[in-house]
């Protein structure tokens, strides 16, 4: 993966994500992200790490909860329609995933910028509580 930032669209597998949910906006393609990880059991890789940290900061967008810098994918807002009720607790939990010690993102960013990370991932959390 190429990063150049720790915000959860600073990413090449944020970008491929947010490719994909434009070409087929659907909030069960962000739900998809969020059970993906969710069900992985083993070491969670980088790909789905970072797909998930995109996906939540970008229904913390949706929802009007945040204002993380989402570039140009608030137009993808109005083509999703209304949220899923249940979408936001799903996400919270695969957030709690990807800061687990077997978890590829995690791992990654302890080796710089951790703080700087996990605080935006503590903030899209909170705001989807």
């Amino acid at each position: 993966m190429t990063t150049w930032g720790n915000g959860p669209f600073d990413n090449d597998d944020a970008t491929d994500f947010m490719i994909d949910l434009e070409e087929g906006p659907s909030w069960e393609r962000v739900r998809g992200v969020f059970a993906e990880a969710l069900q992985t059991t083993d070491y969670l890789g980088l790909t789905e790490g970072a797909r998930v940290y995109a996906a939540a900061a970008f229904l913390s967008v949706a929802l009007g909860k945040s204002e993380i810098s989402a570039q140009d994918y608030h137009m993808i807002i109005d083509d999703l329609g209304p949220v899923p009720d249940d979408l936001s607790a799903l996400a919270v939990k695969a957030l709690t995933r990807i800061c687990a010690a077997d978890s590829e993102i995690d791992e990654l960013y302890q080796e710089a910028n951790y703080d700087e990370w996990i605080a935006t991932v503590r903030h899209i959390a909170t705001v989807l509580a």
